[in-house]
């Protein structure tokens, strides 16, 4: 029988999080609020995963036993988190993994994300920017014209956003929504306005946004993406490219069958449900290494599937 991981969390409380998190998963914390629990994060010294049982932190556990992931990748190269914002977050970008590597010791991380909600509104979402050049990019900036730079698109709740490294955005809310990301893994964030807190604990970097800032970025755009069936999931396939993430969303039925080649992490939000006999409930996550056998899930639930193509 395939030998499957619990994947223990890591929380952090942010100035403008929230107590979806908290409520929804029952996590238990001291922290004053669940701004983002990481699920998935393998980076040493900074955020890293304990993996249950083995009582090694994941970057660790990936390093000595390759052959569950079966990738070429030198340290694990994907995560995943869910947020949740009562407020506004800052307008900033993600570096280039070189950049951020000779800058912040650190990866930047591309990424893509929805709203874990049944609403079918339409929404506002905050990607990109109005500037056609850096000298009227600059020029927006210094005279702090952030209505007119800032770009601001229309879209339904449930679409998926993907964000390119170098991509200007930002998010807020009412902290009644858990948002869901998939990503590279790394964890530098460049600010370029945080709506002016003059918070010591959240610098901005705005040199760091100029040297990494896409021109134009007047094209990207949230969309949504239409489920399939089989074998009882219905399965939703928001993003998959090699050498960035594959981010997947599956409702399963009682009994329903799930299997791929590569290796997956799974986190659920909805539901509890065994899988080949291993229990799983919101808020938990399992990794399950590649080429194990078809998954079976033996009761209803809603999970996230964080993956990688080489």
């Amino acid at each position: 029988m395939d030998k499957f991981y619990r994947i223990q969390p890591i929380y952090e409380e942010r100035i403008w999080g929230g107590q979806k998190i908290r409520e929804k998963f029952h996590y238990q914390t001291d922290l004053q609020n669940i701004a983002e629990a990481y699920h998935v994060i393998a980076i040493p010294g900074h955020l890293d995963n304990l993996v249950e049982g083995e009582n090694i932190p994941l970057s660790q556990f990936y390093q000595q036993h390759r052959d569950l992931f079966d990738c070429d990748a030198d340290a694990l190269p994907v995560r995943l988190v869910t947020a949740c914002a009562d407020g506004k977050l800052s307008v900033h970008l993600h570096p280039t993994d070189a950049y951020g590597l000779a800058h912040d010791q650190m990866r930047g991380k591309i990424e893509g994300g929805f709203a874990l909600t049944d609403s079918d509104a339409e929404v506002e979402f905050m990607i990109g920017h109005t500037a056609q050049s850096m000298e009227e990019l600059k020029s927006k900036v210094e005279n702090g014209e952030w209505d007119t730079l800032l770009r601001k698109v229309k879209g339904k709740a449930t679409d998926f956003t993907h964000t390119p490294i170098g991509t200007l955005h930002a998010e807020s809310g009412d902290g009644s929504v858990i948002m869901v990301a998939y990503s590279t893994n790394g964890d530098v964030t460049y600010r370029l306005y945080d709506y002016d807190r003059n918070d010591p604990k959240r610098p901005l970097n705005i040199q760091g946004v100029l040297d990494n800032i896409r021109i134009p970025d007047d094209e990207i755009r949230p969309y949504p993406v239409t489920p399939y069936q089989s074998k009882g999931c219905l399965i939703y396939d928001y993003y998959s490219k090699p050498k960035e993430y594959v981010g997947k969303r599956i409702k399963t039925t009682p009994n329903a069958r799930y299997q791929q080649e590569e290796f997956m992490f799974i986190l659920c939000l909805e539901g509890e449900t065994a899988i080949n006999g291993m229990k799983i409930k919101p808020g938990e996550t399992l990794f399950v290494p590649a080429h194990s056998s078809e998954l079976i899930f033996d009761q209803a639930a809603d999970l996230c599937i964080l993956s990688y193509l080489d």
